[in-house]
């Protein structure tokens, strides 16, 4: 079936890019192509390549996007705990807006331009509690695995035991009782729910104490 134009007026890289975020957000990372993005702007697909060059442009182009939205704390006069902190709330604020889109930022460049400036306050932070250049990445990277996986149990990517519904919870609650597993049965009542937020701030706290023991082994 041919692909049917119904644009008027220019074309531009940042309607595509736009465009593709709202496929993905709606429709699914797995679902997003160059044919899906050129329906939504009204144009044949091969006119997207006087913007862009392929797909993985347009995705380095969507984790730009992303990147951008992140708030970067003023970093001068705040204790690196709480400029990670600040720093951490910032992306989950900024990936929430495409939680769909948000894991690009784990998978694509991060020496892009929109990335620098994220990854230059976080390695200042890093550096300030006394991490040397090599250990400051470890960490940084870390950091980004851990919000881009807590993100993706968020938005449904990966299993989570969530649900505001009391009769959902207890149903759930109830199975993990007839388990069969002691540990699992005990944890029943906590197993069942999840408050995605609270879950965060947990493990950012795992992470920091893990840097604080590592400087301190250091020292």
């Amino acid at each position: 079936m041919a692909q049917r134009m119904t644009r008027r007026g220019p074309l531009t890289r940042d309607e595509i890019v736009r465009q593709a975020l709202v496929v993905a957000e709606t429709e699914g990372m797995e679902k997003l192509s160059l044919h899906k993005i050129a329906a939504a702007v009204g144009v044949r697909t091969m006119s997207l390549y006087n913007h862009v060059g392929d797909k993985a442009d347009v995705l380095d182009a969507m984790a730009d996007v992303i990147l951008k939205g992140i708030v970067i704390p003023d970093t001068d006069d705040m204790p690196w705990e709480d400029g990670l902190r600040a720093l951490a709330r910032a992306f989950r604020t900024a990936a929430l807006k495409y939680p769909h889109s948000a894991p690009l930022v784990l998978t694509r460049r991060l020496n892009a331009p929109a990335a620098m400036p994220v990854v230059e306050t976080a390695l200042r932070f890093l550096k300030r509690a006394g991490l040397d250049d090599a250990a400051a990445v470890h960490v940084l990277r870390a950091v980004i695995a851990f919000l881009i996986g807590t993100l993706s149990r968020e938005v449904g990517f990966a299993p989570t035991y969530a649900g505001a519904i009391p009769g959902v919870v207890a149903m759930r609650e109830q199975d993990l009782v007839e388990s069969g597993l002691p540990a699992v049965a005990a944890a029943s009542a906590e197993l069942a729910v999840c408050d995605h937020e609270i879950e965060m701030e947990f493990g950012l706290e795992l992470l920091l104490d893990a840097v604080r023991r590592r400087v301190e082994a250091l020292s």
